[in-house]
């Protein structure tokens, strides 16, 4: 029984890594470059646009801050100084979250974007996907997401990161 158990473990964590795919170019302009600047940009949330969202809830734009900060802490957590994410407008690479999609539960669906200095797309990883909150209003549950997203988003970052450098 342990071993069906252990079995289907790692059948399950292996399906959720594999759900993210590296589709565009490579991240290992980023390796030793310390920091990049952080963007998020929220095309989906509940179905509606984020100005839609905005007008609906109208706690959003007070909450808004918070979800990115949340956001990019936890990405920060799980990077453990290989790459500081924040707002380094300054920097020559931008690393941007495009969220397609954030759903009532609040579990997000987001892409990767890794940008030159000119705004070119020099990496694209998509499917990034995390759950959201259990209980709690809409933007706790966001808010919950985030954080978790957040974890997801470091750790395919960091796990990419170690792959260019081979």
């Amino acid at each position: 029984m342990k071993r069906y158990i252990i079995v289907l473990c790692c059948l399950v964590f292996s399906l959720s890594t594999m759900a993210q795919k590296l589709e565009q170019g490579s991240l290992a302009l980023l390796n030793n470059v310390g920091k990049a600047n952080f963007q998020i940009e929220f095309l989906s949330i509940h179905g509606m646009t984020e100005n839609d969202f905005s007008k609906y809830e109208a706690d959003w734009e007070t909450d808004k801050p918070t979800v990115v900060a949340i956001f990019t802490d936890y990405a920060n957590r799980k990077l453990k100084g290989k790459l500081l994410l924040g707002n380094f407008p300054k920097e020559k690479y931008t690393v941007k979250a495009i969220v397609n999609e954030i759903n009532q539960k609040g579990n997000y669906d987001c892409d990767i974007v890794v940008l030159g200095s000119n705004k070119q797309v020099i990496a694209k990883i998509t499917g990034v996907r995390a759950k959201g909150g259990v209980w709690g209003t809409k933007l706790n549950l966001i808010k919950d997401g985030a954080e978790n997203t957040g974890k997801k988003f470091g750790e395919i970052l960091k796990s990419e990161l170690a792959k260019s450098k081979k």
